[in-house]
């Protein structure tokens, strides 16, 4: 059962998403998230052609813009209102659940150890 949000608006989410800054990489570009967890993200400062339903390539994500660890993640957009971007992931591989999970937990220690090899 969906929890109603804004009216006729369903709320169906089945991860948790944390309010912290972490970046992702795509499209040429690199975003600041409004929220991440297992299931997908959100930014808001988004201005490409991506629509909801299209599928996208996510190619690095870090906890700071300038440290971003390689990924190939398969993304679908769940939702677009305006700038603001929601993305759903389609399937994590090892190395992409390491790294979300690091995100989440703010484990500056893994990205340093990704970066210094």
């Amino acid at each position: 059962m969906a929890i109603r949000v804004a009216g006729t608006t369903e709320y169906n989410r089945k991860d948790n998403r944390v309010e912290t800054p972490a970046y992702v990489s795509f499209e040429g570009t690199t975003y600041r998230t409004l929220d991440i967890g297992l299931g997908g993200f959100g930014v808001g400062d988004y201005e490409g052609e991506l629509m909801p339903g299209k599928e996208f390539m996510v190619d690095g994500m870090g906890l700071e813009e300038d440290n971003l660890v390689a990924v190939r993640l398969d993304c679908t957009v769940a939702r677009r209102l305006g700038n603001q971007l929601g993305v759903g992931f389609v399937e994590l591989d090892s190395l992409s659940y390491d790294v979300i999970d690091a995100l989440i937990m703010r484990r500056k220690k893994f990205f340093e150890k990704m970066r210094n090899g």
